[in-house]
């Protein structure tokens, strides 16, 4: 009898771990959350570039709260890198929730001409966005790719 009970004891303490360690599998590998330019605010015109301001919108599909202590990223258009940099803004989006933050960018008018070309010539202007959002334990990757047809504009 002292057997079988030491038995059910141990069946349910390796239940509870088994299930624990689910769930922490689930956080050291969390989804890739979604990231949206939500607005871009030109800030500051000089000479060399723009100074904008970022509003991206962070959709976080993982069923625990997102804590981070900054993020880096980097955004090309056509193919070239018109932007990238790193902000160390505290950032909160509840689990299975979104959030907005702000980040100041600069982009240099020479990036921007570099993308003409190749932007009349195919109608497209492709861009991505990506970067990874750092948390305390590790960085979690975001890819954003998406393209904007032009309207053509002719004679």
């Amino acid at each position: 009898m002292k057997i079988r009970s030491i038995s059910i004891v141990i069946i349910f303490l390796a239940i509870f771990v088994l299930q624990a360690c689910g769930s922490l599998d689930k956080r050291l590998n969390p989804i890739q959350p979604k990231v949206f330019i939500d607005a871009i605010e030109i800030e500051d015109a000089s000479l060399s570039g723009l100074t904008a301001l970022l509003t991206l919108n962070l959709e976080n599909p993982n069923n625990f709260a997102l804590n981070a202590k900054g993020l880096d990223y980097t955004m090309s258009l056509a193919g070239t890198n018109i932007l990238s940099g790193e902000t160390q803004s505290n950032i909160s989006v509840p689990a299975l929730g979104s959030g907005k933050i702000e980040v100041p960018v600069r982009i240099s008018y020479a990036s921007i001409l570099e993308t003409i070309p190749k932007v009349m010539e195919t109608g497209i202007a492709s861009y991505n966005f990506s970067g990874s959002i750092h948390t305390r334990l590790f960085n979690i990757p975001f890819d954003k790719t998406d393209e904007l047809k032009l309207p053509y504009i002719g004679s």
